[in-house]
């Protein structure tokens, strides 16, 4: 058999935190998360998903033949399904509403139309030992889908980060200490 068994990961434990643009994320995968970072809390088992478009272009010479593809009009997401609904997830998933608190401990939220509220995203997952972050330094929100209230199932919010690149073309940063993504000669 071809391969390492040890190799294949299952995220058994995943982190999403959340702050202002410009904030500096940890550059290992041991120091903490500092403030203003902040843990947007429980995750669904569904995980995180991660999806990359391209449209794609086929040239092809006199007669057919395929010669060259092109690629355009990338967009790079993440959908993950908060399973709380403390005041991050909230605010992030409802950007340009308020939320207030008396001094009863009551809390009025008014949802308005949304509005733009770019953040940087920051993603850890744990395999056992194995930790992996990866900071997104520019993401906005965009809240999709149905929330459900019922006795029969568990409500979420579903969070869709649209990743924008810098003006290097770069979406985001993986650290890990995974062996298998070691790099020869690094």
């Amino acid at each position: 058999m071809a391969g390492n068994t040890a190799n294949p990961r299952v995220w058994l434990g995943a982190t999403v935190y959340v702050a202002p643009v410009g904030t500096t994320a940890p550059l290992d995968v041991t120091t903490p998360w500092a403030a203003p970072w902040e843990d947007i809390g429980l995750l669904s088992d569904d995980g995180i998903e991660d999806n990359f478009e391209a449209s794609t272009t086929d040239h092809r010479s006199w007669g057919g033949d395929l010669v060259r593809t092109t690629r355009n009009e990338f967009k790079a997401s993440l959908k993950v399904l908060a399973l709380e609904d403390n005041a991050i997830v909230w605010a992030i998933a409802n950007p340009g509403s308020t939320a207030e608190t008396d001094e009863t401990g009551l809390t009025t939220r008014t949802r308005k139309t949304p509005t733009r509220n770019p953040l940087a995203f920051g993603l850890e997952t744990r395999d056992g030992d194995i930790t992996q972050r990866r900071v997104i330094p520019t993401g906005e929100v965009f809240r999709e889908g149905t929330q459900s209230m019922a006795s029969s199932e568990m409500m979420q919010t579903e969070l869709n980060i649209v990743v924008y690149p810098d003006s290097d073309g770069v979406y985001d940063i993986t650290i890990t200490d995974d062996p298998q993504a070691e790099v020869s000669g690094s």
